[in-house]
């Protein structure tokens, strides 16, 4: 008897006995029972290297590939066995479907059936018992020298698969199925969505598959990757997308994204005949125990893309160890997958879009999203108050430190801004109300995330006036200010501030108005409106002093401090900046003490006190180090370096700008990011590297364009001017000056204003262009005036005093500058004097004034003496010398030029190198 069957040939008769004998004759590398191979097959190069890895004679006896359905599987599969035969890895590979999830699942017994005939046993030689199956097709595969690789595709339960396990090391099982299976005991291969690229190169090539000439998906790039992305980079769901293609020639594919884009269609979309995403997805759901469906309705809940073991242990009512298992449980079967490091949990968009129906069907969602939030707003509550209170104050019993809950909210922000507009879309406005405000100063603080700040607490403002209370209300206006303010929406926030301390005040809430009293001086200080901003402040101050708040009161003193050390009242902010700090200490308010330090070091700076400075800003940035909080540590580094700029140390300066720079870029912190550009642009220029202080300031221009800060535009633009006319640029210098005064005077605050026609003033006046000059000084003037800042209308005075001795107008000049030299003295800012007097003394010499020249000069002299500035002495004693002489009194001249001498040895035996 000789039967050739499916290219194996047998001899003899089969014996159905304990024991059953075939043999099969030697073949070349065949394809038996082997699909072909896809031709859309993309995207998976990395995964199909790993089987090949995998299914080697040193590799697992058993591989499963796992995932959802339609992720690919069963495509990996084929290709894997293409690739092993191709190679000469096995002699044969064999593919049999299990149907897991269908209706009536392929059993053991009828794959044996499948593979035996596919070896190529009679069907009359095929044994009815699937044990004696099992063992036929043992001997079968013993039979092949070489290997043979086994497909089993689609299994839903170890029992399907079991009597397949290969008999020896040279052969290999492949198992794709959409559950783990730990009991089959196969190495697991988890198969993920595609990447970007390539869900569009699937995209591309379905289509083309049809109809080669079909070019709508490689003409429209950017289309294509929308649709991939509501297509969740799925195979299947790109494939039934580019179904919808083929089937209608004249569908654009924006039509299709924008249908696609509509969540409660999409799944209608993505079918074609009898295949699509729901069926699939169907098919895994009612294989669901009653206590994983609910889970998995209840997880399309969650507002956010991935939720915590604990979240949703919340959320199904559980303890954290119970919906662990569940959860585990659950992505076992590929409908959720579980974070790479472990503890959070998430589900495909298309997969919680078929959650999102089945939870429609059912009641306990609402009890459920109530327990989630409540869950979300006492957490982030507790987390909130670890981050901002003073140390001892928090709950230990909620984190474990401070570094825990920033953790905490690092991973769960996502979540909790989509639950304050979860919560109020929902009817719970009460929770949205506690999140929005509990989420908004992280948002702002820790992320630098301003409009999402932003929309939180306008939500949050929403389901305050919904809930009714005025105090809730009172509370939401004065985050929204914040937010607005952070958002440099400035009047906007003077409006939501009054608002805020208007219903407080009503009602008595003293807290209330004095935190909104606070917000809006901040805001004012920020329009250049000191005068208000320094009164607003004092009015909160007082408030939190009759409450017995030191905490309150140690944050507003550093508030009201920062803003009259901006306005030059050094002695009043020195001393409520000392006042914050022995206030934060004695409460173990370390962030409150941090601040307190950074405002210190720059009044330091400002007085010319340099050491000082540098001890309190390092002070501060090791506070900041410690409390975990980069942006103000990157912040005091960036006054650092201000500091040591002021003192010369200009690489030091530089090594300083550039950390503050690479920190603020890793937290997205352009603001930040453009200053600290600005700041090393100067330093830059200061060593003469004109070409990278050039290149600097204009990414401080881009930064300021793309925040669309008018003013940071500005100050970019007159450094960009100065620079350009350092190299001889001048008409370029004059454009930049021109594009400075523009933006500048679209700025909200005119501060900005007035410095750019300032500094376009004096370039005017190096540039032999005095008239013009004067007239650019002279407005500039005007609008220093108006801001309530003497420091900066007293330098205004000075430029403007310069161009008067130039055009002659010496009296004007010297008018203008006794009124500076009073407000130098009123701001207590003895450099400033010390300018002046100088200026004064040249104005005098101008008019042949010499005796009164030379008392100015001593007047000067006696300023510098006081503040130990020798070098400055000598150059102010050389001045004296001339206007001596030039008045005859070559006695006292020949005197004054003796002391200058000496003062000049002195400095240089003090100096070392020198």
């Amino acid at each position: 008897m000789h039967n050739s069957i499916r290219g194996g040939t047998f001899h003899g008769q089969v014996v159905q006995a304990g024991t059953a004998h075939v043999t099969v004759g030697a073949r070349p590398p065949t394809i038996g029972g082997l699909p072909p191979l896809s031709s859309v097959f993309t995207g998976r190069e990395q995964d199909l290297a790993d089987l090949r890895t995998l299914l080697t004679p040193d590799g697992p006896p058993i591989v499963a590939v796992t995932g959802l359905g339609g992720i690919g599987k069963t495509t990996l599969a084929i290709a894997a066995g293409h690739a092993l035969v191709a190679a000469g890895r096995v002699s044969l590979a064999l593919f049999v479907n299990l149907r897991g999830y269908d209706e009536t699942p392929v059993e053991a017994g009828q794959a044996l059936d499948t593979l035996l005939r596919a070896l190529g046993v009679p069907a009359e030689h095929i044994p009815p018992d699937p044990e004696t199956r099992a063992t036929l097709y043992r001997d079968q595969l013993a039979k092949h020298d070489r290997g043979v690789l086994v497909i089993a595709d689609n299994a839903s339960t170890a029992e399907q698969v079991r009597l397949l396990r290969p008999p020896s090391a040279r052969h290999r099982l492949l198992v794709t199925t959409r559950e783990t299976l730990p009991s089959l005991g196969a190495h697991l291969h988890r198969l993920g969505v595609l990447a970007p690229e390539a869900a569009t190169e699937l995209l591309d090539s379905a289509v083309r598959a049809a109809r080669s000439d079909d070019d709508r998906i490689a003409a429209d790039p950017e289309t294509a990757r929308r649709m991939a992305e509501l297509c969740g980079r799925l195979p299947l769901a790109l494939r039934l997308a580019a179904a919808q293609l083929v089937l209608d020639p004249h569908l654009r594919p924006e039509e299709l994204a924008d249908d696609l884009a509509d969540g409660a269609d999409r799944l209608d979309l993505l079918h074609v005949d009898e295949i699509g995403i729901r069926l699939t997805l169907e098919r895994s759901y009612r294989r669901l125990t009653p206590d994983l469906a609910e889970l998995f309705r209840l997880l399309a809940l969650n507002p956010g893309p991935d939720i915590s073991t604990e979240a949703a242990a919340a959320l199904i009512d559980r303890k954290p160890r119970e919906a662990r298992s569940l959860l585990a449980r659950l992505a076992g079967t590929a409908l959720i997958e579980q974070g790479a490091e472990g503890g959070r949990w998430y589900l495909y968009d298309l997969v919680r879009d078929y959650a999102v129906e089945r939870g429609q069907q059912t009641p306990e969602s609402d009890a459920a999203v109530r327990r989630l939030l409540e869950y979300y707003a006492s957490t982030a509550v507790a987390a909130e108050a670890w981050v901002d209170a003073p140390a001892g104050t928090a709950d230990p019993d909620s984190f474990r430190d401070r570094a825990a809950a920033l953790s905490w909210l690092d991973q769960e922000h996502a979540n909790l801004v989509a639950g304050v507009h979860g919560a109020a879309a929902t009817g719970h406005p009460d929770l949205a109300v506690v999140l929005s405000a509990a989420v908004a100063p992280y948002l702002s603080a820790r992320w630098l995330r301003r409009d999402e700040a932003l929309a939180v607490t306008t939500a949050g403002l929403r389901a305050a006036r919904a809930v009714g209370s005025p105090v809730v209300e009172a509370s939401a206006w004065s985050n929204h200010g914040l937010a607005l303010d952070q958002a440099r929406r400035y009047g906007e926030a003077v409006e939501a501030f009054h608002r805020a301390a208007d219903l407080s005040g009503s009602i008595g809430d003293r807290s209330g108005e004095a935190t909104a009293y606070g917000g809006l001086g901040n805001t004012l200080r920020k329009l250049d409106r000191f005068e208000e901003a320094v009164s607003a402040l004092r009015h909160a101050l007082a408030i939190q002093r009759e409450e017995g708040d030191p905490r309150g009161e140690a944050m507003m003193s550093v508030n009201l401090g920062s803003l009259l050390s901006e306005i030059r009242r050094f002695d009043e902010a020195l001393a409520l900046l000392r006042r914050a700090g022995d206030l934060c200490r004695s409460l173990g308010e370390r962030h409150g003490e941090a601040l307190a330090w950074v405002n210190t070091g720059a009044v330091m700076r400002s007085l010319g006190r340099h050491p000082e400075s540098v001890e309190a800003l390092d002070r501060a940035r090791d506070l900041f180090h410690g409390l975990g909080d980069r942006f103000r540590t990157a912040t005091t580094t960036e006054g650092l370096g201000l500091t040591l700029l002021s003192m010369g140390r200009y690489e030091d300066a530089i090594t300083l700008f550039e950390d503050a720079r690479a920190v603020f870029e890793e937290l997205g912190d352009r603001d930040g990011e453009g200053v600290a550009w600005r700041d090393l642009g100067s330093a830059l220029r200061c060593l003469g590297r004109f070409d990278e202080a050039l290149a600097a300031q204009r990414k401080a221009l881009a930064a300021g364009r793309e925040l669309g800060d008018r003013e940071r535009e500005a100050g970019a633009w007159s450094e960009i001017a100065e620079l350009m006319e350092e190299e001889g640029r001048s008409e370029e210098a004059f454009a930049a000056h021109q594009e400075a005064i523009r933006a500048a005077a679209a700025a909200t605050a005119r501060g900005g204003e007035g410095q750019a026609l300032s500094r376009f003033g004096a370039f005017l006046s190096r540039n032999g262009r005095p008239e013009e000059a004067a007239s650019a000084a002279e407005k500039a003037l005007d609008i220093v005036r108006g801001l309530g800042d003497p420091h900066l209308e007293a330098r205004a005075l000075n430029e403007l005093a310069e161009i008067y001795d130039e055009l002659g107008r010496q009296l004007e000049g010297i008018r203008a500058l006794g009124r500076a030299r009073t407000l130098f003295q009123e701001c207590g800012d003895p450099g400033g004097e010390v300018m002046t007097l100088s200026n004064l003394g040249s104005a005098l010499t101008s008019l042949d004034r010499f005796r009164e020249a030379a008392d100015v000069c001593r007047e000067a002299i006696g300023l510098l003496q006081a503040a130990g500035d020798r070098e400055g002495e000598a150059l102010m004693r050389a001045a004296l010398g001339s206007s001596l002489r030039a008045a005859g009194a070559a006695a006292e001249a020949e005197e004054a030029g003796a002391r200058e001498r000496a003062i000049r040895a002195a400095v240089a035996a003090d100096t070392p190198g020198t």
